[in-house]
């Protein structure tokens, strides 16, 4: 999943952005602040290991009265930029996992633009000309100075060992900042080969195939399912071992089309007894088109 971060604009209306967003005065910025007293590039919201932060580029900005070049991002925080123009924040989504480099040094996460030094072996922030490898952040991804992704597991080979990259898992507590507001009602739309899953201030998610199938049936059924009744009659008469891969399979790739889009990954959940049911929010709404 990547980086998800809600404000609430002057206007009152809500945008979301991701990590590399910038906030500025022009047209194309990914939160345009039309003011003149806005720079073309004012800030940039930047995840920096296990926080998402917001980075004065060629303007500052205040938060509580005092003047910063940078801040972590966290829901109700309120970013003034000019008098009477400010962005408040209403959520902040993180990804389960960050990057991070294990060597001799111990294990550190990346937060930027990093060199690897040898004699002895450790990290530095920044581009370094006598640097083993570095590495940076584009969008969601790591890259080496090759061009090649940065993946976990990947081995960078120095005289005294090896360091490698690793996951580093984010605390629970930060992998889900959120506030009720974040919680934006869900309108699922279900159309048999197709789910439609709308809200409001966000592009629609679509989903297709079998998995729309099985969402359409449990909203009309409007009760828990057994999962292997759902399977058969999608798969058909087949051994239950390979029923049952096919149907987790599924759920993993429901799981991550809807983080990705910053969803609740637990739509379908499995009650423990065998049953799955659709799991619905006080606020959300489900049609049934089909």
């Amino acid at each position: 999943m990547r980086v998800r971060v809600r404000f609430r604009l002057p206007s009152g209306t809500l945008q979301t952005v991701g990590h590399g967003a910038i906030i500025g005065r022009l047209h194309n910025s990914a939160i345009c602040l039309a003011d003149p007293r806005i720079s073309e590039a004012h800030a940039l919201v930047s995840l920096r290991g296990r926080d998402v932060r917001l980075l004065a580029l060629r303007g500052r900005f205040s938060v509580d009265g005092k003047t910063l070049a940078d801040v972590v991002l966290q829901p109700g925080l309120t970013i003034l930029f000019a008098p009477e123009l400010s962005l408040t924040v209403v959520g902040v989504d993180l990804p389960a996992e960050v990057m991070a480099l294990e060597g001799a040094f111990g294990r550190q996460v990346l937060l930027g633009p990093t060199s690897v030094l040898t004699a002895p072996p450790r990290l530095r922030s920044g581009w370094r000309p006598d640097a083993v490898e570095v590495v940076w952040p584009d969008d969601d991804r790591w890259v080496r100075q090759d061009g090649t992704e940065l993946a976990p597991g990947d081995v960078i080979s120095l005289p005294e060992g090896e360091v490698t990259a690793v996951s580093e898992p984010l605390l629970a507590q930060q992998a889900t900042l959120r506030s009720a507001e974040f919680s934006i009602p869900l309108r699922l739309v279900a159309r048999f080969d197709s789910v439609h899953l709308l809200r409001e201030g966000e592009p629609t998610v679509v989903l297709t195939g079998i998995i729309a199938r099985v969402i359409t049936e449990l909203v009309q059924t409007q009760a828990p399912v057994a999962w292997d009744v759902l399977a058969e009659q999608i798969w058909g008469d087949v051994p239950r071992d390979v029923l049952r891969r096919r149907w987790d399979m599924q759920q993993v790739r429901l799981r991550a089309k809807l983080r990705e889009h910053g969803l609740r990954g637990d739509l379908l959940r499995a009650d423990g007894g065998g049953l799955t049911e659709l799991v619905l929010g006080a606020e959300d709404e489900a049609i049934d088109e089909s």
